[in-house]
């Protein structure tokens, strides 16, 4: 508990604004609005209204619906609008991304079914049908040895989704995510965005935890406030990554 309040204290509250300045400095419109709302200086629905994912396009929709994530804006009637594009976009094995390798079609599915497990708008048979192809094509060596995607991917739809595999599988992606981030092989950003996804301080099996992340994201963070890029699979720029950074302390310090 010490070191908790160590790092959601001043230096938790002086990091968020540190990162929102760089961001205002050097993030595009929407990061900028996003950034003014995580930090309470702006309506979240102002933020959603500048969100126009492509109809029908699954990454699309994915990133609309995490930035409603960040902001607890899941409720917006047009997440609702956007969960009819997830539906008609489902395919009728329960997947997303037909005729993409299975590795995408796992995260696509994860994403957006993760996020459609924390919204009133979702179908059951969305939720069922997404939650049956990721227990089918489920192994462990898909999380085994530091892959970001499909850990970040089945964490986020097990921790928020009823289904009878979650404990075993949670169990996995909190293991294989603690030993990625105790080897770096993944950073406290990349880290902790898994734990906003599940909405949690932790994961089973899991050995690190929200207090130890905030420590963590207090020491990489560089002087003038950002948070460096992440190249990685599926990696983000700068300002994605001070995203990232800003949320995860709001959340967790």
């Amino acid at each position: 508990m010490q070191t908790r309040r160590a790092g959601g204290g001043e230096g938790a509250r002086t990091a968020t604004e540190r990162a929102a300045a760089w961001i205002a400095r050097r993030g595009d419109a929407i990061a900028r609005s996003r950034a003014d709302a995580l930090m309470g200086r702006a309506d979240p629905g102002s933020v959603v209204a500048l969100l126009s994912p492509s109809p029908g396009d699954p990454a699309a929709l994915r990133d609309a619906l995490e930035v409603c994530d960040d902001l607890r804006a899941l409720g917006d009637p047009r997440v609702g609008e956007w969960m009819q594009e997830v539906s008609a976009a489902q395919d009728a094995d329960g997947g997303f991304g037909a005729g993409r390798p299975l590795e995408a079609r796992l995260f696509e599915t994860g994403m957006l079914a993760g996020f459609a497990s924390k919204t009133r708008y979702a179908r059951p048979e969305l939720i069922d049908g997404a939650g049956a192809f990721l227990a089918r094509h489920w192994d462990p060596d898909l999380v085994r040895g530091g892959s970001w995607r499909p850990i970040a991917a089945y964490a986020h739809f097990f921790a928020n989704a009823d289904h009878a595999d979650a404990d075993a599988i949670l169990q996995w992606c909190g293991r294989e995510l603690s030993r990625a981030f105790l080897l770096r092989a993944f950073d406290a950003v990349r880290t902790a965005r898994v734990l906003v996804y599940c909405d949690a301080h932790g994961l089973p099996g899991a050995e690190v935890h929200a207090d130890e992340l905030v420590v963590a994201l207090l020491t990489e963070q560089a002087a003038d406030g950002g948070f460096p890029a992440d190249p990685g699979a599926g990696g983000r720029d700068a300002v994605a990554s001070t995203l990232d950074g800003l949320v995860a302390l709001r959340r967790l310090a």
